[in-house]
């Protein structure tokens, strides 16, 4: 059907139709640190953190005195002393004269608005950096330092396949690279051997495990799982569920939360974190600072300077060199 002749159509009035473009910006990304917000947070007072751990004997089932012998001092051992070196978590924001005084939608402020997403942005950083294998580095005028993760904190249960292997971390900071080895599937019978590792060297299972969104497939996998595949519901009228995942495993020693990360995506580990032996440091909390300008411009460094620390490794768990995907 043929239009009126000489109508006025919406693709004839190009010129005098207003945007329209919602008040709003919807950040896409995930921006929650679920490992760092579930430790404690502390201050530092020096940029080299240090903490001390000492450990009890063994056991000793036999020990049992003469009545009315002479007592003998036992050898004593004194603590370890370790340590991890903060990392400068930072960016820098440049808004021009004209960005920031023209309206705009979704902001009042440009710089308002780009200082607390970068806010959010170091955050996400911040817990990447815990999630890593990255080794503590000291730092020195030409190279930035950097904050030892969980890849390197965690050694005394740390599974690896191959020749991997992860550094006794006893005294200073944890400055050596893991050692690289032989990926294989992540498995029940790993987790299970973790778990149980973790137990007999600290009496505490892990509250969290956490993974990568693989991987939490392939724990939902496992056989204890498949038997609970369908809810019938409780009534006809009701429909059924299809169960295909699980958060929470139940080991012989006790009650795991399973975690999910999204910044694990591609991972190689498996963390099982017991969050009452980890902290967040932090030399410097969350800041910005004005820059000095040097033209028609507003310069704002954001940043934190913070570590990580874990008073009890023994109570974590690594398993090292999983099949990514």
């Amino acid at each position: 059907m043929a239009l009126p002749t000489n109508t006025y159509t919406r693709y004839s009035a190009g010129t005098n139709v207003r945007e329209d473009l919602i008040e709003k910006i919807t950040l896409t990304n995930p921006t929650q640190t679920p490992v760092i917000s579930s430790f404690g947070r502390d201050t530092a007072e020096q940029n080299y953190h240090e903490w001390q751990r000492d450990n009890l004997r063994a056991a000793n089932k036999d020990n049992a005195a003469l009545d009315g012998d002479d007592a003998t001092g036992s050898a004593k051992t004194a603590p370890t002393r370790v340590a991890n070196h903060c990392q400068i978590f930072q960016d820098t924001i440049v808004v021009s004269g004209r960005a920031e005084k023209v309206k705009k939608a979704g902001m009042k402020s440009a710089m308002a608005y780009y200082k607390a997403k970068a806010y959010k942005e170091l955050q996400r950083d911040m817990e990447a950096a815990l999630l890593s294998d990255n080794p503590a580095v000291a730092g020195s005028a030409g190279v930035a330092p950097k904050a030892g993760g969980l890849g390197v904190m965690i050694y005394t249960n740390a599974f690896h396949g191959g020749a991997g292997a992860t550094a006794a971390h006893t005294s200073a900071a944890p400055t050596t690279a893991v050692t690289a080895g032989t990926n294989r599937a992540f498995s029940e019978p790993l987790l299970k051997t973790a778990v149980q590792a973790t137990y007999t060297a600290s009496g505490e299972v892990p509250e969290r495990l956490y993974m990568s969104p693989y991987h939490k497939g392939v724990f939902s996998a496992f056989t204890g799982i498949a038997a609970n595949r369908v809810d019938l519901g409780k009534s006809k009228s009701t429909q059924g569920s299809i169960v295909a995942g699980a958060d929470l495993y139940v080991s012989d020693f006790g009650t795991i939360e399973i975690v999910p990360h999204y910044l694990m995506a591609g991972s190689t580990n498996v963390f099982g974190i017991n969050a009452e032996y980890g902290d967040a440091v932090y030399l410097r909390g969350f800041e910005s600072s004005p820059l000095g300008k040097s033209g028609d411009n507003e310069k704002v460094q954001v940043l934190a300077d913070a570590t990580f620390r874990l008073t009890s490794e023994m109570a974590q768990f690594k398993i090292a060199n999983l099949t990514p995907a």
